[in-house]
């Protein structure tokens, strides 16, 4: 997740590539975007040259089976604007399928 904020657009897209599936689907709150482009796209309003965004793993990944979770906190200029927790699904080759993701790291109670 960390490439959707490279700021060249191929090195960023190429990246993206190497790490998801053909198929690969990401759905949040917001939208549900398909392929890599879609998800450089769904991130493209936090890639700001006057901005400081980042995105942070905030646990380890839990993986069985090819199912995965994590939690997470985006920043903004050092401050955290959003912190969740997603989960999802590798294909054989181990890119990634799917990612849900949910804003908030207590069901029910959003930021």
């Amino acid at each position: 997740m960390i490439a959707v904020f490279i700021a060249d657009e191929r090195e960023r897209l190429q990246r993206m590539h190497e790490q998801l599936a053909d198929d690969f689907v990401y759905i949040s709150p917001a939208a549900v975007v398909e392929g890599a482009e879609g998800l450089s796209d769904a991130f493209g309003h936090y890639r700001h040259e006057s901005q400081h965004n980042a995105l942070h793993r905030t646990s380890d990944v839990d993986v069985h089976h090819s199912y995965f979770r994590y939690s997470w906190r985006r920043e903004q200029d050092g401050r955290t604007t959003m912190e969740g927790w997603s989960f999802g699904w590798m294909n054989p080759d181990g890119k990634l399928l799917r990612i849900v993701s949910f804003d908030g790291l207590v069901p029910g109670q959003h930021p």
